[in-house]
């Protein structure tokens, strides 16, 4: 029974941060409702297959999967400029699978030069500890505006919605404090939230569709469009993807070293399957995904350390893809059920391992500087408006709006340099004492 819930509750919580993110990428570009859920149903079936490959060949932790937020922007950059660029959204779409094929390549191309062991040097404590505080401060907003019922057509805060979303924390808080059902305290928050949206007539509807099951489609807009303006932005987008790779993989292996569990090194090996995900994602016209830092809080609170558990999930997943009815009714999931049950975990959660991580640095004059620097730098970018970018390129645009990226780049430079110094004046003063 315990396998069974762990399995389920790895299902849902895969699925609470996997649905909104397509839905919202078709619909901005303007895809039909039967469209949508294709385009859902693709996702998902990556996120599973990706999830697995990388607990059997990748990583071998449970590090869920998701749509990296990355290259959301991306597509929403092109919804608007692409059908200039390259003629319509369809287009767009082709070109798009070009992107995730070659991200793909380039991925698989820096493991095998060796890049990868290299670039994970720099993740140090402080590094961890910036980035994930970055990660909160960054999603918080969209968090807290999801338990509102604050969107694009209502920018009003909703009463009702905030209560029950507030209903659904207290639900996820109670069950963690009853040690029989703690670990499955996402779980039990999920459908309790549900029902009581649904009672107060806030569930969503449910997409009507007539297929049963449907396998993912090959080169769903048309094959893969290549457009030789793309080839610099990829390369430099999939660095900033690794990036996030390796953050994520490193907080989960802290966990599991607090738990006293065996980690291995095996990031160039992570990076090999994310390579073969992305090529994966382009041949099904799918979100490319990347590890999910959250996966780090999941644990520490659930103590789910199996990969048993994990690999069932996601071929739950996959399952769920396979039907588009299914489908629907998951993609139905009201957003504020599926942030206010992430509190617990992901928002407090993800807060006290980087604490954690900022304890463990002997050096407190190094972290202070690279923290504050790397903060300072990393908020204030998130709260420039999107307009504020006009006119530059693609790249430029995705490295100075991601506040997350920027402000953990900052903080690996200036902890760099200073480490740097440091060594010239130990250096130094060994000279100077002969």
């Amino acid at each position: 029974m315990k396998f069974i819930l762990a399995s389920l509750q790895w299902m849902l919580y895969i699925l609470m941060g996997s649905v909104v993110i397509p839905v919202s990428i078709a619909s901005t570009f303007g895809l039909a409702p039967d469209a949508i859920i294709e385009f859902v149903s693709r996702t998902l079936f990556i996120l599973g297959v990706a999830g697995i490959l990388q607990a059997l060949f990748g990583h071998k932790l449970p590090i869920i999967e998701g749509p990296a937020g990355i290259w959301w922007g991306v597509f929403a950059l092109y919804a608007g400029i692409g059908s200039v660029l390259f003629g319509s959204h369809n287009e767009t779409l082709r070109v798009m699978e070009f992107s995730f094929i070659l991200s793909g390549c380039i991925f698989i191309l820096l493991s095998l030069l060796g890049v990868v062991n290299k670039i994970a040097k720099l993740f140090t404590p402080t590094v961890m500890g910036v980035y994930l505080i970055l990660l909160v401060v960054q999603l918080s907003g969209t968090f807290l505006k999801g338990m509102m019922g604050i969107s694009k057509e209502s920018t009003a805060i909703n009463p009702t919605i905030t209560l029950l979303s507030i209903a659904t924390v207290a639900i996820a808080y109670i069950c963690i404090k009853i040690k029989q059902i703690s670990t499955y305290a996402t779980l039990v928050s999920i459908i309790s939230g549900w029902i009581l949206f649904y009672l107060f007539g806030y569930a969503n509807p449910i997409t009507p569709v007539t297929s049963a099951i449907k396998l993912p489609a090959i080169f769903p807009f048309g094959t893969p469009r290549l457009e030789h303006g793309m080839i610099v932005n990829v390369f430099l987008l999939t660095i900033l993807l690794l990036t996030n790779l390796m953050a994520s993989v490193k907080v989960v292996q802290t966990v599991f070293q607090k738990f006293e569990l065996p980690v291995e090194d095996r990031l160039n090996k992570t990076s090999i399957v994310s390579g073969v995900i992305h090529l994966l994602s382009g041949t099904f016209g799918a979100i490319g995904p990347v590890p999910i830092s959250g996966s780090a809080a999941f644990i520490a609170q659930t103590r789910f350390t199996q990969l048993l558990p994990f690999i069932c999930g996601n071929l739950l997943i996959i399952l769920i893809s396979l039907s588009p009815i299914v489908t629907s009714f998951f993609a139905a999931l009201p957003p504020a059920v599926g942030y206010a049950a992430l509190i617990p975990s992901f928002g407090l959660g993800i807060i006290m391992i980087a604490l954690t991580q900022f304890d463990s640095v002997e050096d407190k004059g190094i972290r202070n500087h690279s923290v504050a620097a790397g903060w300072f730098v990393g908020i204030s970018a998130m709260f420039l408006p999107a307009t504020a970018f006009a006119g530059l390129s693609p790249l430029v645009t995705s490295l100075l709006s991601n506040g997350l990226i920027l402000g953990t780049l900052v903080a690996v430079t200036l902890e760099r340099l200073m480490l740097y110094r440091q060594k010239q004046q130990l250096s130094s003063q060994g000279r100077k004492s002969r």
